[in-house]
Formats: C-alpha cells, sequence, structure tokens
C-alpha cells in the first residue's frame, strides 16, 4: 500500500526517514474540509516512525499502517484514535485452491453506489468504488439482474493486487459466493504476473476462516484506522 502510495499515486506527498532509508510516510491531505486526509506508513524502528509522526496532517485522517507497533507512537498525537487491526493475507500460485463458477461476470460501474454503500456507508465512497471498477479486475454474481456477490481489488502494482471489498449478499450466503468471486479475481491477477493478496480485521472470523481454505497464507498484522491528529 505504501508503495502505491509512494509511485502510482500522484495526489501523494511522501516523507523518507534515515540513510538507507528506515521509514516512508505518504499523505493525501484533504482538499476540502469534509474530506479526511489519508496516510500510509511504513517504518523499520521506532525511531524511523517517531520522526515522521512530527509531520502527521491535522485532523481527520484514514490510516494504514505496515506494521502495529507505531499505533504506541501515534496514539499519543490523536484526540481521537480507532485503529482497526488486519490480517495481511498472500496467496502463492502453488497453494492455489480454485473456486471456478459459469456465473462469474465482471462487476459494472453502475453498480459502484451500491457497493460503496455495504462497504463505507460513512462516507462518500462512489468515487472510489467506481474507479477501482473501472481500473481495476473484478468479478460478480448476478441474480434477476442484479449482484449479489463481489470482489474488487484496491490496488495493483507491478507485483501484487490487493483484492478487497468482498461481499455477499444476505440470503446468498453460506453458498460459496465469496469463494468464487475472490477465485476469479486471483485468477485474473495471476494472469498478469500479480501476487493475489488481500486484509481481513482481525475480528472478522468468517473471513480469517475463509481465506485460508483457498490457500491464502497469512503474513503479517497490520492497520487500518481512523484518527483525528492534534
Amino acid at each position: 500500500m505504501t508503495w502505491d502510495r509512494a509511485f502510482q499515486q500522484e495526489n501523494y506527498r511522501v516523507y523518507a526517514e534515515g540513510e538507507p532509508i528506515e521509514g516512508v510516510l505518504a499523505i493525501q491531505r484533504a482538499r476540502r474540509p469534509d474530506r479526511p486526509n489519508i496516510i500510509a506508513l511504513h517504518a523499520a524502528n521506532a525511531e524511523a516512525a517517531g520522526a515522521l509522526s512530527g509531520i502527521l496532517p491535522k485532523g481527520f485522517t484514514l490510516m494504514h499502517l505496515t506494521e502495529e507497533f507505531p499505533l504506541a507512537i501515534l496514539e499519543p498525537r490523536a484526540s481521537e484514535f480507532h485503529p482497526r487491526p488486519a490480517w495481511l493475507f498472500r496467496l502463492d500460485a502453488k497453494d492455489f485452491v480454485d473456486h471456478p463458477s459459469p456465473q462469474i461476470r465482471p462487476l459494472e460501474p453502475s453498480w459502484a453506489g451500491l457497493v460503496a454503500g455495504l462497504w463505507e456507508p460513512e462516507w462518500p465512497a462512489e468515487g472510489y468504488v467506481r474507479r477501482r471498477i473501472e481500473n481495476g479486475p473484478t468479478a460478480a454474481i448476478y441474480e434477476d439482474g442484479g449482484p449479489i456477490a463481489w470482489a474488487l481489488t484496491h490496488m495493483v502494482t507491478d507485483r501484487v493486487g490487493i483484492i478487497g471489498m468482498v461481499h455477499v449478499l444476505e440470503g446468498f450466503r453460506r453458498k460459496g459466493l465469496a469463494r468464487a468471486v475472490v477465485a476469479a479475481v486471483s485468477r485474473q491477477l495471476f494472469r498478469s504476473g500479480k501476487v493475489p493478496a488481500l486484509h481481513a480485521y482481525v475480528d472478522n472470523l468468517a473471513s480469517l476462516s475463509l481465506f485460508p481454505t483457498m490457500g491464502f497464507c497469512r503474513v503479517r498484522r497490520q492497520v487500518w484506522g481512523e484518527a483525528v491528529f492534534r
């Protein structure tokens, strides 16, 4: 995620610490009062994380940390702090347990509002979701003209594709649809030479149980979350 922000996203400013580099902080500052700042932090040690924490943007901020230890450094700088630890998974081709389905189709951009409302109902995510549908691999299963299950990607780099926004509507769960859409996106990533990866929050027991059955293995715990930095 930090690599993507540093090298693929033009609207991020990137700061490095150390020589050789021991930490990187990518910041997208809010352009409007009703929008959040966004940061991605990778640090090899507490010293690098501490140095970079001095340039955190003030105000409401969405954050991604590649390690958990910077939490103790960032929290004292916030008036509100709501981290959500998550396991990072990766899928190697040799471990892939495929779940092909003849029902799989691409997700149409016209359904971005539905996906956004179920994924992040508290902030205007429709534009972001539409861009991900238009610029990354997707998979969906439809019934009566509308999608009932889908998977997208949050980003695709030269090496990795981060799968996300996986969802199955209530009433259609426990039928293997989540496996089918995640497998379909994984196949597309493998065909383009990328390693499929994804995150599952530590309290999402269903996802933590699901992904290993497809061959995904745990890499490390990372952190997503929200904060209001002073």
